[in-house]
């Protein structure tokens, strides 16, 4: 009878925890973040030869877009234009959560949570033989974005499924960690993004938005949360909704501050975060704090 009771116990709170809208969670960690940039390739050499970061893709142009990606050990870092765009001045404008398992799995999951998101957008690629391959498909998160396309966004969330043909993100993610980690971070010792803070005009709002989407994952502080194994995300009030900037995790604070200051990279220092100059790095806000 005890056990009986037990199993009727457990199947009247797994019914419960459905009703509520707990279910599995609809994405995996950050895969990349974008950064859209004017010269998109003055950002990439200062990653990848200043900084010496492992290149995820090579800076190149598809269709129009230039793009190159670089590896921060537990994220990729994408320097970005796209043809027309209207802003000039560079900005994280976004990025891109894994899905949880497969895109589908994670678009029904939004469904039933009646989590807003976009159309499909498949980046096709054209071979010189003709044939057509779907690299990668997007989907806009779009409750948390102003924009479908992060073309002339402010904001831009979204999906990301690279198709398996093209690549394994986990074989490239585990190769540029295992990169990064051989060449000690490159000279600033750097680990990995620690976390992404965005500003919002409605901390309410915004903090009820992003807990539809990461529950069952709960903010171990007012509009914090981790997200796997990748960068955390941090709410705080702002004037416009908008990334305000990234914290990355490095070995030695006072490694990294000699080689921003040598480097005439150096911008603020303060107790236990030190910042690289925010005019070297089109106008990005780019902190640096100590791993511990």
């Amino acid at each position: 009878m005890t056990n009986l009771l037990a199993v009727v116990f457990a199947a009247l709170s797994s019914a419960g925890a459905v009703a509520q809208g707990i279910g599995s969670v609809p994405v995996g960690p950050i895969d990349h973040i974008m950064i859209r940039a004017e010269q998109p390739r003055t950002l990439f050499t200062l990653f990848t030869e200043t900084f010496e970061l492992p290149v995820a893709w090579p800076l190149e142009s598809r269709g129009g877009v230039t793009s190159g990606g670089v590896g921060f050990g537990n994220v990729n870092v994408e320097a970005i234009k796209f043809p027309g765009q209207l802003k000039a001045e560079s900005s994280l404008v976004g990025f891109a959560f894994e899905p949880v398992s497969t895109l589908s799995d994670s678009l029904a999951e939004l469904h039933r949570r009646g989590v807003a998101y976009g159309k499909l957008r498949p980046f096709v690629s054209t071979a010189s033989d003709g044939a057509a391959a779907t690299l990668w498909t997007n989907v806009t998160l779009s409750q948390l974005s102003d924009s479908d396309t992060p073309m002339d966004a402010t904001l831009h969330i979204f999906l990301s499924e690279y198709t398996p043909e093209y690549v394994d993100s986990k074989q490239r993610r585990e190769r540029l960690r295992t990169a990064l980690a051989h060449n000690d971070g490159g000279p600033l010792g750097i680990d990995g993004v620690v976390e992404v803070t965005i500003g919002t005009t409605n901390p309410d709002v915004s903090r009820k938005l992003w807990g539809e989407l990461l529950a069952p994952q709960t903010s171990s502080t007012e509009g914090f949360w981790t997200v796997g194994n990748g960068p955390s995300i941090r709410l705080v009030r702002a004037e416009k909704s908008a990334i305000q900037g990234l914290i990355i995790r490095v070995r030695s604070l006072g490694r990294a501050e000699a080689f921003l200051r040598e480097h005439g990279l150096l911008g603020s220092v303060s107790q236990g975060l030190v910042m690289i100059d925010s005019s070297r790095v089109d106008g990005l806000r780019i902190s640096l704090v100590e791993n511990k």
